[in-house]
């Protein structure tokens, strides 16, 4: 099923990087109605997926279960607000890495991340789980050498255009 992002792209900037954390990267949102539903899309800029794909092979996915949601499974304001810096450090927990979605629905916010063949997902999951004991987060890691998955959803949801 196709869809298209629907109001404004807002731009704002938070942490994340390919090999050093900037903090300039401009990031892009944007919503989509999903099973009647909002979904709420971040991105950077369309990175280089063919680059890219050779240097950072394994898709890292971090799940949060957010605490306090409306309705519409959207975090409520002030909760959202407080995530911030958690965010910022799942964004960069891989310093060798790059993120390239947080989408927020149904009660959780998703996270991916494309990094190294030898990432050590157990480190950065203990450093996050310290940082945040309360968080309840959920880490899968899996091979995705052609970036099959960021390829699929950026066509699925039209938010990288091609080129």
């Amino acid at each position: 099923m196709k869809y298209h992002l629907t109001g404004a792209l807002l731009l704002t900037s938070i942490i994340m990087a390919a090999e050093q954390p900037k903090k300039d990267t401009t990031w892009f949102t944007g919503e989509v109605q999903h099973e009647g539903f909002p979904l709420l899309l971040r991105f950077p800029k369309k990175p280089d997926f063919d680059t890219l794909q050779i240097q950072y092979p394994r898709l890292v996915i971090v799940t949060h279960q957010l605490e306090k949601v409306k309705p519409s499974g959207l975090p409520e304001a002030d909760y959202n607000d407080s995530l911030e810096d958690m965010d910022q450090d799942i964004i960069t927990s891989f310093p060798a890495g790059i993120a390239v979605l947080v989408e927020t629905f149904g009660g959780r916010r998703t996270y991916y991340i494309y990094t190294t063949a030898s990432a050590t997902v157990e480190e950065a999951k203990r450093k996050i789980a310290t940082k945040y004991p309360k968080a309840r987060l959920e880490w899968k890691a899996s091979d995705d050498p052609n970036w099959r998955l960021i390829r699929g959803y950026s066509e699925d949801y039209h938010f990288y255009k091609k080129g």
